[in-house]
């Protein structure tokens, strides 16, 4: 039977006005880090997280890590990535609040709400903190509360992809990558430039390289996270890691580094990658190479163009679908560009 949209249902998510706010120049933590949490009485989770110059976070952990509680199974048995606002409210204090969602049988089915409060190290490459973690159904009713102490850690990346791109912005935007490992076909992909300097990029999970040291540390992958910098008039870095999943569960990180060329027109690039996997402690089990191509996609101009003033959407949103009489939950969240 032919499915029909039927309407839509938006909901703002409540963030502290706090979160909403720019950091006001507190960018110790924007990049990319490894995040271990560990709930009362569990061991530690690895997770991975990116901390944008707005205020925006995205973060990614195992998607099978819900607490094994009757009230929260009944809601979810799976999780998705998380999005949410960060802000400093010290010198070297964080706070940040982030929702996921919760899956039953493939659909949203309700949401984690997540709230940290972070301490920064002296050098500004660890955080330590403490998070309150909710388990809410779709109609937002807590079933279920609990704790975590949380460690992130900063993972390398070469200092000039921590520099602002400046006035390079031909390559903001989404495009389709082409990524071509190296006695493989091609596999596609989609990556989102950011004119911060972020990138978000995701493809199949199911891209491991098969018969190799990496299937004994994991067999999915998630998407992937980290920064850009245009290194000349035509040319860009960038550098990310997505998480392995084994079970369910992180068991390990991929790192990519591409050196990308543009094309004259600037609608296309093209270049090499450098990937290397890792286990949970860090360790490469394996390294090899893949060819690059990206296309821009269409975009409307409008889409192009600054949203001005229109600073009312920035945040995380609940979007509730309404389809063959049933409403299903999802998230999206919306950045600001400056």
């Amino acid at each position: 039977m032919k499915r029909r949209f039927i309407g839509w249902l938006v909901v703002c998510l409540v963030i502290p006005t706090m979160l909403l706010a720019q950091p006001a120049g507190k960018k110790a933590i924007v990049g990319v880090w490894e995040v271990k949490m560990a709930a009362v009485g569990q061991s530690p989770q690895l997770g991975l997280a990116m901390y944008g110059s707005d205020g925006s976070f995205i973060t990614c952990g195992g998607y099978k890590t819900l607490p094994a509680i009757p009230a929260v199974q009944e809601v979810g048995t799976e999780a998705s990535p998380g999005y949410g606002r960060w802000a400093a409210t010290g010198d070297r204090e964080i706070r940040l609040t982030f929702y996921a969602l919760l899956w039953k049988e493939g659909h949203g089915n309700g949401y984690q709400r997540v709230q940290e409060t972070l301490a920064m190290s002296e050098p500004g490459d660890e955080y330590t903190g403490h998070a309150q973690v909710d388990f809410l159904d779709a109609n937002w009713n807590v079933v279920f509360s609990t704790t975590s102490d949380v460690k992130g850690t900063r993972l390398e990346t070469p200092a000039t992809l921590m520099a602002q791109p400046a006035e390079k912005k031909q390559l903001v935007g989404v495009w389709e990558v082409k990524v071509s490992p190296v006695g493989q076909s091609p596999e596609l992909s989609l990556a989102m430039y950011g004119d911060d300097g972020s990138v978000t990029t995701g493809g199949r999970y199911k891209a491991l390289p098969p018969g190799s040291a990496v299937q004994d540390v994991a067999d999915e992958l998630g998407p992937g996270y980290g920064r850009w910098a245009a290194t000349s008039d035509r040319e860009f870095r960038l550098t990310f890691y997505s998480v392995m999943w084994k079970a369910g569960l992180v068991t390990g990180y991929q790192r990519v580094q591409d050196t990308l060329v543009w094309s004259e027109a600037g609608d296309q690039y093209t270049g090499h990658a450098q990937v290397d996997y890792l286990d949970a402690s860090g360790k490469t089990v394996l390294n090899t190479s893949s060819e690059v191509k990206g296309t821009r996609l269409e975009t409307p101009a409008m889409l192009i163009a600054q949203p001005a003033e229109k600073k009312q959407l920035v945040g995380v949103w609940a979007k509730k679908i309404k389809a063959n009489g049933s409403e299903r939950p999802i998230l999206t969240s919306q950045g600001l560009r400056p």
